[in-house]
């Protein structure tokens, strides 16, 4: 493009008169476009200066309702403290049937969920006598502090009215006296011994310690299973959890027999837990025994002084599709106002926080 441009300069004699008056007396033309150069000088661009003085903005106090607050936090408040609402012309239906959006959920007895699920299971309905019924729980893990909470629940309860529920579990059991190795052999599990025979089994790949659902143990185990704790994690035997006892027989009726429940954390501050009741076939006071037995078990994990650990129990029996709530304040301990000795609740606070 520059060629063309001096080309046509040399062959149009206006404009190259035109311009030779324009560049200086020494410009020789190569064919280059130097001549734009000449004729249009770089400029050095100067930056304007300010001369005000730069005076501080005074501190102003901002209302609390204008402060920024964080888009994700307001997500988090408004996703937790909003409950369901709906408009409702009374509180208790008259009739046995009702428009239920018309009308806020009902809650009834264990013993009136039972009879319903009952009447659902007849032969000439659903015919599902044989059925098990469930209890859907939500656990309130909240705690005086704001930034405490409590995790995930796993235990075993020995109900007063047993059903059969599942597959037996898969036990593992470390002893070392020849009196508990006989009993451990008469007992069934599927692997005992010594901790020395187990640890070799474990490192030649002949048991996998996955495989377990429950691990037991006498005291005198306790010092040689201390370089194996990482296989087992939570399923370690401990005092507290009620597998290392010197009472072989005891621990085993419990584990063996016992129902194993663990909850599932949804938030930090919210939990949920599914534990199966019994059989539809069985008498219903049977069932409101295991219901009560259930209850009185998991919340010992949370004091009272920290308010009622469950905060809904639904009541489920499939393939049915009703699900009937009940009256928790009825059967939780925290909804109603005990009275709690300070020192005792600090300790209790405390118990469940570490």
């Amino acid at each position: 493009m520059a060629a063309s441009f001096t080309k046509s300069i040399i062959t149009n004699p206006g404009l190259k008169s035109t311009l030779s008056k324009l560049l200086p007396a020494n410009y020789s033309n190569d064919g280059s476009t130097k001549f734009l150069t000449a004729l249009y000088p770089a400029v050095t661009q100067v930056r304007h200066k300010n001369n005000k003085q730069r005076v501080k903005a005074p501190n102003v106090d901002v209302k609390k309702e204008e402060k920024f607050t964080p888009k994700n936090t307001k997500k988090k408040v408004l996703s937790e403290g909003v409950e369901e609402t709906s408009s409702i012309i009374a509180e208790k239906p008259i009739d046995n049937v009702w428009i239920t959006k018309l009308f806020p959920k009902q809650h009834f007895s264990i013993e009136e969920t039972i009879k319903r699920h009952k009447a659902f299971a007849q032969p000439s309905m659903l015919n599902n006598l044989k059925g098990i019924v469930y209890l859907d729980m939500k656990l309130n893990c909240t705690t005086k502090k704001s930034t405490k909470f409590i995790s995930p629940i796993r235990s075993t309860v020995r109900l007063p009215y047993e059903f059969p529920f599942g597959s037996p579990p898969d036990i593992l059991i470390f002893c070392k006296t020849e009196e508990n190795l006989n009993l451990a052999e008469s007992l069934g599990p599927k692997h005992f011994g010594t901790p020395a025979d187990i640890i070799k089994m474990i490192n030649n790949g002949v048991i996998n310690p996955s495989d377990f659902e429950h691990v037991l143990a006498t005291p005198d185990c306790a010092t040689e299973l201390l370089p194996i704790r990482s296989y087992f994690r939570e399923r370690f035997p401990q005092r507290a959890k009620g597998t290392l006892s010197s009472d072989l027989q005891a621990m085993w009726d419990l584990y063996y027999y016992g129902y194993t429940y663990e909850s599932q954390k949804i938030t930090d501050a919210l939990g949920r837990l599914q534990v199966p009741l019994g059989m539809l076939e069985q008498p219903t006071e049977e069932l409101a025994a295991n219901f009560k037995a259930y209850i009185d078990h998991i919340c010992k994990h949370k004091s009272v002084a920290l308010g009622p650990f469950i905060s809904s129990i639904t009541v489920v029996a499939p393939p049915s599709l009703e699900q009937f709530l009940v009256k928790v304040e009825d059967y939780v301990p925290g909804y109603k106002n005990e009275q709690v000795d300070s020192d005792e609740e600090e300790d209790e606070v405390e118990a469940v926080q570490t």
